[in-house]
């Protein structure tokens, strides 16, 4: 399960790279808007120092018209790489981070407590791993955690007999393995 969630989080962590890689790629638009705006304005600017006979004012009106379409061409260029730069690192940060912390804050709990629950038993085989009472225990705790089909892997065909009749000794070992704690051979 640690391996299938990790697998998870990297294949979002990627994808929300390459996301993010994408649309930022789109800034070179922008920025081929922005220099087209500035050749504009610097065309418009030209226009106006022009000294032509006959035309007059209505060049340099022209002129003056075309530098500022070039100058507002230039910042919306700007403004647009700026908000294409923005956005490419929130949709890569919410592609990357929206599924993976969901299934965080759902898997790191139980995964927590789980680490927890077995150092607590190893610290409890460690101490008392000869006392049948713990054997009881652990059958117990079996029977109360184990699915209906992992009762049936026992072997035993009324597993839950064996608590009645005294024999704890399998369904205890069925406990250590589903903490994944093998304790001298039982």
């Amino acid at each position: 399960m640690d391996l299938l969630v990790v697998v998870w989080v990297v294949v979002w962590l990627i994808l929300g790279l390459r996301i993010h890689g994408e649309v930022e790629g789109l800034t070179e638009l922008s920025t081929t808007i922005s220099r087209a705006g500035g050749a504009v304005e610097q065309t418009g600017r030209a226009l106006g120092d022009l000294n032509i006979p006959f035309v007059g004012d209505r060049i340099e009106r022209t002129a003056g018209e075309v530098a500022a379409v070039g100058r507002e061409t230039r910042i919306s260029g700007r403004t647009a790489r700026d908000s294409i730069a923005d956005l490419s690192t929130l949709l890569g940060l919410s592609v990357a981070l929206i599924p993976s912390s969901a299934i965080l804050l759902i898997y790191l709990p139980v995964r927590i407590a789980r680490v927890r629950e077995r150092r607590a038993l190893r610290e409890l085989l460690a101490r008392f791993g000869d006392d049948p009472a713990l054997d009881r225990l652990l059958a117990h705790r079996a029977l109360q955690t184990m699915s209906y089909r992992e009762l049936q892997r026992t072997g035993r065909e009324r597993p839950w007999m064996d608590l009645t009749e005294g024999r704890y000794g399998d369904l205890a070992a069925a406990e250590r393995r589903r903490l994944r704690l093998e304790h001298d051979g039982r």
